[in-house]
């Protein structure tokens, strides 16, 4: 069986075939997130960087959470009577580094959110690519009720995804908002019924995966780049990603699945 499984403190990957599934595994916290976790997410998403085999991945929550957010019993002793500034800085570092990973990386990432997804369980999944939803989940963006800040890019991907004023609305208010509002604003992609989430969600994953990993690379990497730059820089990188493909072995592997009439069978090169 083409499948690897690595169980970690706080999180699980499994792979099968192509695709990567992620799943934050601490449900007796609902998910909430520590420093380990951090360090966990970004060995694996660095693992899964170097992995040819693996083109395609889904984030998720075990139990009945995507995640509660930051662990705040952790959070209160960063707080203590002597705040240790460089300890701080250290966690928001380790934080800011999963959406870096995530963006960075050459491959598409899903988030399937189950259940809560609140503060930095929330900035997890706007990170990723494409966001499914059951329509248990919930989204908040929390940190104005504790006296806290957002982080993990979300005061720049945020207002990317449901506009300046609803982002200013939610941050704000710290409003706890369903699915079916998630959806309507444009936060998430699709709403499924909770027991179809995960199947939806591979089965995305699994459609992407069998699509021209460079032709999908460059697809991931110039979009994430486009509210940057000038519609002239953005045919140029059009450009560029055009020619890299067609000199690749794939865009060949294509023509002729093409003209025999059967699935292609992309390597990646």
């Amino acid at each position: 069986m083409d499948r690897d499984i690595i169980n970690l403190r706080d999180i699980s990957y499994i792979r099968e075939r192509a695709v990567g599934l992620i799943t934050l595994n601490r449900p007796q916290v609902l998910n909430a997130i520590r420093s380990s976790t951090w360090e966990e997410l970004t060995a694996v998403l660095r693992e899964i960087k170097e992995d040819d085999s693996v083109r395609c991945v889904v984030i998720t929550g075990a139990g009945k959470s995507f995640s509660a957010g930051q662990d705040l019993s952790e959070v209160n002793i960063l707080l203590g009577e002597a705040v240790d500034y460089y300890s701080i800085r250290q966690n928001i570092e380790k934080m800011q580094n999963i959406t870096r990973e995530v963006l960075d990386l050459p491959k598409p990432v899903l988030g399937a959110v189950n259940g809560l997804a609140i503060g930095a369980g929330a900035e997890i999944a706007i990170a990723c690519d494409i966001r499914y939803a059951a329509e248990n989940a919930f989204f908040e963006f929390a940190e104005v009720k504790v006296g806290l800040f957002e982080t993990n890019g979300v005061t720049y991907l945020l207002p990317r995804l449901v506009g300046l004023g609803k982002a200013k609305e939610l941050m704000l208010t710290g409003e706890r908002i369903n699915a079916r509002e998630a959806l309507h604003i444009g936060l998430v992609n699709k709403v499924y019924a909770s027991d179809k989430l995960m199947e939806e969600a591979m089965a995305t994953a699994e459609k992407i995966a069998e699509n021209a990993p460079v032709s999908v690379r460059m697809v991931k990497s110039s979009l994430n780049k486009s509210g940057e730059i000038s519609l002239d820089e953005a045919m140029v990188l059009e450009a560029d990603a055009v020619m890299t493909c067609c000199f690749t072995e794939d865009v060949r592997e294509g023509a002729a699945a093409f003209r025999e009439n059967r699935k292609p069978r992309f390597k990646g090169k």
